[in-house]
């Protein structure tokens, strides 16, 4: 019996090779930590004195700096690698060293990025199901209440938004602070998410053919039924090549919450350049965006041929 791989399963397999090899090399075939600071120069060890300071990520890379500015400092370092000790103090092997002291906090961050464009994304779309029904009613006050919403959060910027959220609301009243940051932008965001994907919801809806009321309503059903059991489950179909976008959009002004501190991503890389002194960290940063972004792009794209009403 011959198994073929299609170019989804091919690629998986690929990832996850490479992920066991990475593993192979950085944690089977790694000298001990204690070998890598054993390469320290005692001379440097000597003359640092009392500015002499030793750290480490993950038992690969040692740095051992004197100078109390960390712009100025001398430093020696060493990598781990394959079983060995390499000295990596200059050019493109102290650049890749740095990024290896960088990454686990950068990882940290796009951690943080990831999980509030993904809890803010699904839950403004679970509200805005019910903002866009809200803004097609036939009940006028509920109409024109769900559009000054929608009218609201679309019209003023989100980082405006996030800094009332933050700000704003404790100057209101102390009761209404919220002193958790991710707290605070997830609110924020899904605030904004949940009128954007209103309209995209309400667009959708109104798309359908209205004979499929007029069949829903001979066979009984009402209007309720109508929208839950025919509309709405049509209507998800056309919605994912603009929430894809919208998805997309939302992971990179995930940013924004940079301004309140939250330790996300961009924050996170913004802190490493000013702690460093080097704007080379700026680039793991975007490689990272862009592997999150093509991650994302590839699994709504594989959604969108499966289920979308356009293909």
């Amino acid at each position: 019996m011959k198994f073929k791989l299609d170019g989804g399963k091919k690629a998986a397999l690929f990832v996850l090779a490479a992920f066991l090899a990475a593993i192979a090399v950085f944690g089977f075939l790694k000298p001990p930590m204690s070998e890598v600071a054993g390469s320290i120069s005692p001379d440097l060890i000597e003359e640092s004195g009392d500015r002499y300071n030793e750290t480490s990520y993950n038992y690969i890379v040692a740095v051992i700096s004197r100078g109390r500015n960390v712009r100025t400092a001398e430093t020696d370092t060493y990598i781990g690698f394959l079983g060995r000790v390499w000295p990596v103090n200059h050019g493109f092997a102290k650049t890749i060293a740095d990024v290896l002291f960088w990454l686990p906090a950068l990882i940290l961050g796009a951690r943080i990025t990831v999980a509030l464009t993904i809890c803010s994304v699904i839950t403004g779309l679970f509200f805005s199901v019910f903002l866009a029904l809200g803004r097609i009613s036939k009940f006028k006050p509920l109409s024109w209440a769900c559009g000054g919403y929608i009218f609201f959060f679309r019209g003023t910027p989100l980082l405006m938004q996030l800094f009332f959220v933050y700000y704003g609301l404790p100057m209101i009243d102390i009761s209404l602070a919220i002193n958790n940051k991710f707290m605070a932008a997830y609110i924020a965001f899904a605030l904004n998410i949940t009128a954007y994907c209103a309209e995209y919801i309400r667009a959708a809806i109104q798309s359908i053919d209205k004979g499929q009321f007029e069949a829903s309503h001979a066979l009984g059903f009402t209007y309720s039924q109508a929208m839950r059991l025919v509309v709405i489950p049509q209507s998800f179909r056309r919605l994912i090549p603009p929430i894809t976008n919208e998805f997309i959009m939302v992971l990179k002004d995930a940013s924004l919450v940079s301004i309140i501190a939250l330790s996300d991503l961009t924050h996170t890389t913004r802190s490493i350049s000013s702690s460093a002194g080097s704007v080379l960290v700026f680039i793991p940063a975007m490689a990272i965006y862009l592997v999150i972004t093509a991650f994302f792009t590839y699994v709504f794209g594989r959604l969108e041929r499966k289920a979308s009403v356009y293909h």
